[in-house]
């Protein structure tokens, strides 16, 4: 089969099909017991290299701008940011099913093995993942400068941009994180002092 070359450059691959395959394999070989990047960092190291391995199967990357442990360290910053951002997403869907009725564990996804959803599906309903995102809500609440990030840090946000657009914008990335979602306020300061900070940089 024809390799298919992908371009890449620090934290970026530019090929939303390869970037659609990526997670494709992430998915086909999530070890069965794993929850998350760390755990599968303790108890399953070889994944990543296997993701890798088997994306360089149908992929290439042009020599002349890295090399191949290059081409590797980057492709694994991407595979370690898709799976985190996979499981946020699967949790917000799996959060808005059971609203209607039924568990985590009753709502798996097709693509997702019944071995590794079982896993997901007990640690979301555990004693320490609901206290730990208690108190990262909490944490949230209790800055002084309130954000709309989430649970994502700037730097993650930093790291999204620069895999959507290239080269980061701070501006662009503050106004993200400091402004409202919700459709009726959509773009609207989330506080005055978030917005004093922006124009006081504008007219220094």
């Amino acid at each position: 089969m024809m390799l298919e070359l992908f371009v890449y450059s620090t934290l970026k691959i530019d090929c939303p099909k390869a970037l659609r395959n990526l997670l494709a394999v992430i998915r086909m070989l999530w070890p069965d017991g794993c929850v998350g990047v760390k755990e599968i960092d303790r108890k399953s190291p070889k994944f990543w290299d296997d993701c890798i391995d088997e994306f360089l199967r149908y992929y290439t990357w042009d020599p002349i701008f890295a090399t191949e442990d290059e081409a590797r360290a980057s492709i694994l910053v991407v595979l370690r940011d898709k799976l985190r951002r996979a499981l946020a997403d699967d949790k917000k869907r799996a959060d808005k099913q059971i609203k209607d009725g039924g568990t985590y564990l009753q709502h798996r996804p097709l693509y997702m093995k019944p071995g590794v959803w079982s896993r997901i599906a007990e640690y979301w309903n555990s004693e320490g993942f609901k206290k730990k995102s208690a108190a990262g809500q909490n944490a949230r609440k209790a800055v002084k400068l309130p954000h709309t990030s989430g649970a994502r840090s700037f730097d993650r946000r930093r790291r999204d941009y620069v895999q959507k657009h290239g080269k980061p914008n701070t501006l662009v990335v503050y106004k993200d994180c400091h402004t409202l979602k919700n459709k009726d306020k959509l773009g609207q300061w989330i506080t005055e002092a978030a917005k004093d900070i922006i124009v006081s940089v504008h007219t220094a």
